[in-house]
């Protein structure tokens, strides 16, 4: 440890991989981001904008991608004998996409709860503990 006087705090690999940061994968990302006219302005918010013309994926990319998907799920262990299932199932529904996009909501009735005869509703018991209690009153 060395004694500093500075306000900074370096985190090492290990606690950034622990809290899901993958620094290694940045870097790859930082140094394929191709130069655009945003790129020298570090506050510019019009990097991040998305682009006004997006190219959705091709029906036979998105096949491509469940069929990955479905292989994924042989290879750790999901039952050879109901793949033929699996796959009607996952082709059955146009619901597939390669990014996320702004697509409308889906239109199908709300959801109905109702309570089995005889059943009494319980309330969850709080997860805040009650020495805190007084902070959220």
């Amino acid at each position: 440890m060395v004694d500093m006087d500075d306000d900074e705090f370096i985190i090492g690999r290990d606690l950034l991989a622990t809290l899901g940061t993958d620094v290694d994968r940045q870097l790859e990302q930082l140094a394929a981001h191709r130069d655009d006219e945003t790129s020298g302005d570090p506050f510019s918010l019009e990097a991040d904008e998305p682009p006004a013309e997006r190219q959705a994926a091709t029906d036979d990319e998105v096949c491509a991608a469940v069929e990955d998907l479905v292989e994924k799920a042989l290879q750790h262990g999901f039952p050879p004998d109901r793949v033929d299932k699996l796959r009607l199932i996952v082709f059955e529904y146009d619901v597939w996409h390669l990014e996320l996009r702004d697509d409308s909501p889906a239109r199908v009735p709300p959801l109905e709860v109702h309570l089995k005869e005889g059943a009494q509703p319980r309330k969850k018991a709080s997860q805040i503990p009650s020495s805190h209690s007084t902070i959220f009153t």
